[in-house]
């Protein structure tokens, strides 16, 4: 059987204020994943040298959950063989996960014939990352499938939207060296929180879902801004205060957590700001003894999508 090789993003959950509704796909960053059918039914997988500790048991890793889930969904009696090449750290607030998940799903799909689109997809990669977080949301696997910006207005049942992308969008994105777990992020989260808090976020998000719709960076610069989870979640990541601050006075138009962190990501819309803020954020993390990598970035407007060799 022959060999096909995938590629899914990196995503940055939330978007701000968006809390499980919002995310979007960038470009730089994502895993890798090589797939072919096999006669013998089941999910056979392996992992490459950069496995970043991950588990290589099919239904312990969401790359083999999620092409299991794909086969049921066909009804196929073969199976396939992995191999994962992660270039996303598990815990990163990348969406790393999602990413092994959307890969699996989207190649054993392609394997037999295409027959489910990206959307249908969206389940089995989402459904997967469950098992590991034990939480089903879709503001990571969405836009990693699907490309651009997406908004999941629920999960169950599941309806998600593509809502588009910004093309003078620069995103920079940094990943201090720290480990911030989904499980733990979400445990930190406010049980209650004030209407005024609760009215602020939401239309916040409005306006971000707007300014994708649209294509308009000055809409998106207006509304990132998180009053209810960055707070909490800030004291997560040692340094996020100064790195913020930093961005801030770089020219950043707004900086705030990916996903559940420990990444985050700040916005421009020059591509020489971009650069002076990535180099202000770093040295904010560095300065509060943290290591970090950062690029500068764009929406991925494809997602998960096939490599030819």
């Amino acid at each position: 059987m022959y060999w096909i090789k995938v590629f899914a993003p990196a995503t940055i959950g939330n978007i701000g204020p968006g809390f499980d509704v919002l995310g979007m796909a960038v470009r730089g960053w994502g895993d890798t994943l090589y797939a072919r059918a096999t006669t013998q039914a089941g999910v056979f997988l392996s992992m490459g040298d950069n496995n970043y500790s991950l588990p290589t048991e099919p239904l312990k890793n969401t790359a083999g959950i999620a092409a299991a889930a794909v086969l049921e969904m066909l009804g196929e009696r073969g199976g396939v063989e992995l191999r994962l090449q992660k270039g996303i750290p598990a815990g990163s607030g990348l969406g790393s996960s999602a990413a092994s998940a959307c890969a699996a799903a989207f190649a054993t799909n392609y394997l037999y014939g295409s027959k489910l689109s990206k959307d249908d997809l969206i389940l089995a990669a989402t459904k997967a990352e469950e098992v590991v977080s034990g939480s089903f949301f879709a503001d990571n696997t969405s836009p990693c499938l699907l490309g651009g910006a997406t908004l999941t207005r629920s999960c169950v049942p599941l309806d998600v939207t593509a809502i588009g992308h910004i093309d003078n969008l620069y995103v920079v994105l940094v990943k201090p060296e720290l480990t911030v777990l989904t499980k733990d992020a979400r445990d930190v989260l406010p049980k209650m929180i004030p209407m005024a808090d609760f009215v602020a976020n939401m239309a916040n998000t409005a306006l971000i879902t707007v300014a994708f719709a649209r294509n308009d960076y000055s809409l998106f610069a207006r509304s990132l801004n998180d009053v209810v989870v960055e707070p909490v979640r800030a004291k997560l990541i040692k340094g996020f205060d100064a790195a913020k601050k930093a961005a801030l006075e770089a020219g950043a138009d707004g900086m705030t957590i990916s996903g559940s962190g420990p990444a985050v990501f700040a916005i421009t819309e020059s591509l020489e700001k971009a650069e002076q803020i990535q180099k202000a954020i770093v040295g904010a993390f560095e300065s509060a003894g943290v290591a970090a990598n950062a690029i500068v970035t764009t929406v991925d407007k494809d997602g998960t999508r096939l490599l030819a060799e």
